[in-house]
This record gives C-alpha cells, structure tokens and sequence, in this order.
C-alpha cells in the first residue's frame, strides 16, 4: 500500500484525489467487514483454519490483479480489486489473530508470540524491499512483490496447516455477547490510543513517496533504500523491546518507544532537499521504535481479552481483535482521503516541481501531524489501566483449573 498512490498516478495516470477517496471508500467497507469478521469467527462456523483458507486465496489472487493488472487500468478496476484485497485480508486476519490468543496463555509469552508473528512480516517486508537490488532493475518492482507474496504465502500457509493444531477455546457461556465489549471502559481506552496511533502512522506511510521525492529529492533506488534500512531497524528493534517488557510495564515499553519516536521524528523538520542520508538515520531511529508499536499493543489486547472473559464470561477474541484491524484501517482511510485531497488542492502535481506551499504542506502531514497525534496517544497509554499485576491474577483464575 505504500507504493500503490504513486504506482497508480504516475503509470496508470489516476489522479491523486481519486486514488484517495477509493481508498478511503474500500476501508470504509473494510471496516465494516472487520467486526463482521470477529462476529462470525467467534460464532464458530467454520474452523479458523478454513476462514484463513478462504482469506488467502481471496487477497491472492486480488493482490496480483492490482499490482500486474490489465492494460489501463481506470478507477472502477481499482475499486474493485483493492475492496476484495481487503475483504480477503480482513477473512485471513481476523481468525489468525484470534488463534494467536488461544495459542499462548503466559503474560510474557503473549509478548513473545506477538513479537514474533510481527518479526517473521518484517523479515517479508525487508525482503520485498530488497528485491529491486537483488533484480538490478530488470524485473519491475511490482511484479517482484507480487510473485514473492504468492510463493510465501503459499509456502506458509501450507506450514502453518500442517505444523499448528487449532487450539480448543475455553468454553464459558454459549453466548456471544456483542454489546458487552461496548460496555468495557478499559477496551475503548485502548481502542483509543490505538486508532490515534495508527494514524500517527499512517499519514507518513500515505505520503512517504511523495515526501522523499518532492521534497528530499529521492530516486526510486533511494527511495527502496530508505524502506530497507527502515523495516531493518523495526526488524532488530524488536527482540529489545520484548526483552524491555520482562522488568517494565507492556504499558510503559509502549509509552517509551511512542515518546522516543515523537523525539527522533521531530528532526524531519531539519531535512532539505538532498539530505538522504539524514533521512536514512531517522528512518532508523524511527524504525527501532516502530517494533514495539507493532509487538507491544496486541499483547496487551490479549490480556485484555482475559480480563472481559472473566467479568462478562464470553469467549469474544475475535471481535477484540477485529477492533484492532478495524481502527488501524479505518485511520488508514481517514489519512488518505485528507492527505490527497489537500495535497490536490495545493496545486500538488505528480511529476511537476513542487511549490512552497505544497512543500510546507508535506512536512506539516508528513511530520506535523504524526508527531502531535503520536503525543496523544502516548499520554493516553500511560495511564492505561490494566497492570502486570492484575493481568497475572485474572489469567491464573481463568487457567489455573
């Protein structure tokens, strides 16, 4: 998705509006779908399995469509595709991770299996970065995602099935009890810090082409080079932050790397045009942050899943976890709708040289914005109030039987 604006204005000739408000409309039905998804999963139609099956096979062969598709491409073949895209995604995540919560009841081992679902994206997106190096050139970066995608998302998926037996769910009451979730404070309040980080996240994600572009003066060999090193430090950053979490609060390693990011973010300010490697030295720096933001939130979402099962006595994981996917789609859209309809607005032109005001409003939604939100939310997380203490307690009442 980072890649998906600028392949589309710049090859295909779709205005930047347009991309931004069939991204918003496609998360908009994403977003509906995702605690569709977490309902229907915890109803227990099907096996988790067989909904990850279905989810695959629908992004697959989306995914391809969007990134090698028919020769012009117009909006309509866009919408379409990039909804089933999500759809398929939302069909796949849900259940995989609702199953995550069900593998591992330990408070650290949540951490650790969290990490290292996130760990082994990583390893995928470093790699995809990296295959315009490996290829020199010669083979269009699109098309190498996408048959890199395939072959790993077969080859996993096959592993996973055979390797992993589906746990059994802790039977508590028949009942799947949507409004209860609505009535649990401690969930919207991590709902919140959730959705605001994201789109703390989100605005430079949607604007990271056209930033280091216009306004750095990136190439596409520089640009693929900034995300490699970017992803990298995510990468190696993480195993710290798990370890940090073993004698801190999950809360304050989330707090911690949200105000470090803040701090390490701020020095966008200081970029002018050609300044790549300062760039990259950010990217890093931010990038170390990113693993906790990625490891830290659905560990903690796990524990808090204990905790409604033993006030309300349902088993909803799915829905819990659905929330997630929901807020970070749903910030997703917001980001791109408003970053491209005032970066059209500007006089922002794809391919033209960008004028001071276009150029003021990139650092201001590029930087600005994240740096203000990501403040937010980290007040937010720190007066989060299920601690370590109250977490082990519920989870020895609920297991130790």
């Amino acid at each position: 998705m980072i890649l998906l604006p600028a392949l589309y204005s710049e090859k295909y000739g779709l205005s930047l509006v347009s991309i931004g408000v069939i991204i918003f409309c496609a998360k908009i039905i994403d977003i509906i779908t995702d605690p569709l998804m977490g309902w229907i999963n915890d109803l227990g139609l099907l096996k988790r399995k067989q909904w990850m099956l279905i989810g695959a096979l629908i992004s697959g062969v989306s995914l391809y469509l969007i990134l090698i598709p028919i020769p012009n491409p117009d909006e309509i073949y866009l919408s379409v595709f990039i909804v089933l895209l999500y759809t398929g995604w939302t069909i796949f995540q849900v259940p995989y991770l609702s199953f995550g919560y069900d593998l591992e009841k330990d408070y650290h081992g949540r951490t650790r299996l969290s990490a290292s679902r996130e760990f082994f994206i990583l390893f995928g997106l470093i790699t995809s970065v990296s295959l315009p190096f490996i290829f020199d050139g010669s083979v269009p970066i699109e098309t190498s995602i996408t048959i890199l995608a395939i072959i790993s998302g077969f080859l996993g998926i096959s592993i996973f099935f055979l390797i992993i037996k589906e746990p059994e769910r802790l039977s508590l009451s028949k009942k799947n009890n949507f409004s209860s979730i609505m009535q649990n404070k401690i969930f919207l309040r991590l709902s919140l810090s959730w959705f605001i980080n994201s789109l703390a996240n989100v605005f430079p994600t949607v604007l990271f082409v056209f930033f280091v572009t216009y306004v750095i003066g990136a190439s596409e060999d520089q640009r693929e080079k900034i995300l490699f090193y970017y992803f990298l430090a995510a990468f190696f950053g993480m195993p710290f932050w798990v370890w940090l979490s073993k004698y801190i609060e999950k809360k304050h390693v989330w707090f911690l790397s949200m105000t470090s990011s803040v701090i390490f973010f701020s020095l966008v300010f200081l970029l002018k045009e050609g300044d790549i490697n300062f760039f990259i030295i950010i990217s890093i720096l931010t990038g170390f942050c990113l693993g906790a933001d990625l490891s830290i939130p659905p560990s903690i979402q796990s524990d808090l899943v204990d905790h409604h099962k033993s006030i309300y006595m349902v088993d909803i994981s799915g829905l819990f976890f659905s929330c997630l996917t929901f807020m970070n789609k749903f910030a997703f859209g917001i980001a791109s709708v408003v970053s491209f309809t005032l970066l059209e607005f500007s006089g922002f032109q794809v391919g033209q040289k960008l004028e001071q005001s276009s150029s003021n409003l990139l650092y201001l939604l590029y930087a600005g914005v994240p740096i203000i939100l990501k403040s937010i939310a980290s007040v937010l997380v720190w007066y989060f109030p299920l601690s370590k203490k109250k977490s082990l307690s519920i989870s020895k009442k609920l297991y130790s039987r």
